[in-house]
């Protein structure tokens, strides 16, 4: 199915979205690792670097995905436009006999 232009989204709604699943994951990870290490009976300050910690570790890793995406989603295009014909190519021939 496609989507015509009146579907889609503007490109900063998307960054948006992006940035809001990426923070909502990092709090995530970062209350898993606050519970886990308050279990083990870590003080409050030690839970809190972890956590913080896991917050930055993990938002970190998603930005950077989220680059190396977008780096290849570009590469993939550029490259596809270096590989079709283009039509100066076919008047550089020589024409005629010899």
């Amino acid at each position: 199915m496609t989507a015509n232009d009146s579907t889609r989204l503007s490109r900063s709604v998307v960054w948006a979205l992006w940035l809001l699943v990426i923070v909502l994951f990092s709090t995530l990870v970062a209350v898993c690792v606050a519970a886990l290490k308050y279990a083990t009976g870590t003080g409050i300050a030690d839970l809190l670097l972890y956590a913080g910690g896991a917050f930055g570790a993990a938002a970190g890793l998603c930005f950077a995905a989220v680059g190396a995406v977008r780096t290849l989603r570009n590469w993939t295009a550029t490259d596809d436009q270096r590989n079709q014909p283009c039509a100066s190519a076919d008047t550089n021939r020589p024409t005629g006999p010899g």
